[in-house]
């Protein structure tokens, strides 16, 4: 079931692991942004864990308040806590609570303040003016205001930084002026609509007196925000604890209570085996946990001291992006067409994820602003029609099953991170193809390795994932600039570039609907994507916590509400 980060910015390693942590920089274009609905084309405004180690053993909350949440994280951090470096979804869940952003999202298209108290978009959507909260200060003391603002957003375009997913997230960036200490302007080179949806964890407002005292390294383990939650500290590949800002008292007119965090600290404990995640929760270990293993849903649905955060998610969901620029037989439409046929989705979403998604036909899912329906059409599982399509392309069964052509086997490589999850997807993918008589060839590797091959185009098929809500991700994963980032179908069309462009810059929801449909359209029938399933967040607590919300992209969960009550 679709947890909410995203994997390897993409999908090979990474923040959902699933909208992969990305490798490239650069020019590339931005990742995308989250569902964003502009109302007009004019300016708008908006007003075995620790318990069991002997490290730690969840304190009783006091009456309003106290105590400590344990929050199983489903997967591990990318080596940085700095918002503007990491590229992984699970950084972004511990420091969005250390690191506030200028606005909130709670639901898709629903902005809310944070760190700003109100805003104005410019009718050509390149002017964002934010007018900030007053009496902010860092939790170094130092105050918050518009140099800060000015600052975080400088240091994502700036080379030494080797920003994360916050370059995607910035987009076509120009500079932020500073009207005065508390009126700041964001301006982009060209018009571009996501940009409010867009300001998310990844672009979490930093302390510059923090990043310059303590350098990039140092700050990448202890990151310095204005949040209700400060770090006390990280052990790798084990946990990171946060305690709460004593000092707290600008909290979003979003959340329920003002003053400092209910929970004296919160600990992220790193568990990356579902099985073993949930049995934390239920022997009390964790009162949270993220990426439900489908195997407890039914379970923990039905019992009363759980409850499941269940939400389905906008971006693109699972999807195979298929190297059209491959020297082997999915370098043909034909091969890569009869792929498209050929897999099982719903065999894949039962098998691995026990039905708990949803079986998809296009790269946007169903809750993304600009989804087409029609895109449900262009294909169905039909291993008939994928057979006939290679017969047709001279691919003919040989004596052991498997197509070949000229001599040449009908043979497809999938190197994969080895992650049980992606194995199991690719397995069920593998499957799929063996009967219409592909041979796809599946590669379990480390990270490093896998990266290394992405990097050198020695592979076929890529998973990505993407839990944003604007259609923009589109361009994230079509886009020819980002053909070294996470096109990792090396797609190059100068047309599909110039419709992701338009409906980027326009404020227009019928065009951008419009041209988001013709891009989904093409790049189908171009057969450069293969969409798998799209993801369902489910999530777990035990029926004591309470206060908890998760973001627009059911991704991030808000802890600043949050009791534990007895």
């Amino acid at each position: 079931m679709g947890s909410s980060r995203r994997h390897d910015g993409g999908s090979d390693d990474a923040g959902r692991p699933h909208g992969h942590a990305g490798e490239g920089r650069g020019d590339r274009m931005r990742r995308v942004g989250r569902r964003e609905v502009i109302a007009a084309a004019g300016a708008w405004m908006g007003a075995a864990g620790l318990a069991a180690s002997g490290l730690l053993r969840p304190a009783a909350a006091a009456p309003g308040g106290g105590g400590t949440l344990v929050y199983g994280l489903g997967f591990d951090l990318d080596d940085t806590m700095d918002p503007q470096v990491t590229d992984f979804d699970s950084t972004i869940r511990v420091t969005l609570n250390v690191c506030e952003p200028l606005l909130w999202e709670p639901t898709p298209g629903h902005f809310v303040p944070a760190l700003a108290e109100s805003w104005e978009v410019s009718p050509d959507a390149k002017v964002y003016t934010f007018r900030l909260r007053k009496g902010v200060r860092f939790h170094d003391g130092t105050p918050f205001g518009a140099e800060a603002v000015k600052f975080t957003m400088d240091r994502v375009v700036a080379p030494e930084t080797k920003a994360g997913q916050s370059h995607d997230q910035l987009g076509p960036y120009d500079h932020t002026e500073i009207v005065d200490d508390s009126t700041v302007k964001i301006v982009m080179k060209d018009g571009y609509a996501p940009l409010l949806t867009n300001l998310n964890g990844y672009l979490g407002i930093v302390s510059p007196a923090a990043v310059k005292k303590m350098g990039l390294a140092d700050f990448a383990r202890h990151p310095v925000g204005t949040g209700p939650f400060m770090v006390k500290e990280w052990v790798a590949k084990d946990h990171i604890t946060l305690v709460r800002n004593p000092g707290y008292n600008w909290g979003s007119s979003l959340f329920k209570h003002q003053g400092p965090a209910y929970l004296d600290q919160v600990v992220f404990k790193i568990i990356p085996e579902g099985s073993v995640r949930a049995g934390t929760l239920k022997s009390g270990e964790t009162q949270y946990i993220d990426d439900l293993d489908p195997l407890e849903y039914a379970g923990l649905k039905n019992d009363p001291r759980y409850a499941v955060i269940e939400r389905g998610q906008p971006g693109s969901g699972f999807v195979l992006l298929l190297n059209v620029t491959s020297k082997g037989p999915i370098g043909t439409l034909a091969v890569r067409r009869a792929i498209a046929f050929a897999v099982d989705r719903e065999g894949l979403n039962t098998s691995v994820f026990h039905g708990l998604n949803k079986v998809a036909w296009s790269p946007l899912m169903r809750p993304t602003f600009g989804y087409d329906p029609s895109t449900e059409r262009i294909y169905s599982f039909d291993p008939a029609r994928a057979k006939q399509t290679l017969d047709e392309a001279g691919w003919k069964v040989g004596g052991d099953g498997i197509r070949e052509r000229g001599g040449q086997k009908l043979v497809v490589d999938f190197p994969i991170i080895g992650r049980p999850r992606d194995k199991a997807m690719a397995e069920s993918v593998q499957a799929s193809l063996r009967d219409v008589g592909i041979d796809l060839k599946v590669t379990p590797l480390e990270r490093g390795a896998f990266r290394a091959l992405v990097r050198q185009n020695r592979y076929d098929v890529n998973f990505m994932w993407f839990s944003y809500g604007d259609p923009d991700v589109l361009r994230t994963i079509f886009h020819s600039a980002n053909v070294e980032a996470f096109n990792r179908g090396r797609y190059q069309v100068p047309e599909v570039d110039k419709m992701l462009e338009e409906a980027a810059a326009t404020t227009n929801l019928n065009r951008r609907a419009a041209l988001y449909s013709r891009i989904q359209q093409r790049v189908l029938r171009d057969a450069v994507v293969v969409p798998l399933v799209d993801t369902i967040t489910y999530n777990a607590k035990r029926a004591e916590v309470q206060g908890d919300m998760i973001d627009a992209l059911a991704s991030y969960v808000w802890l600043y509400d949050v009791q534990v009550k007895k």
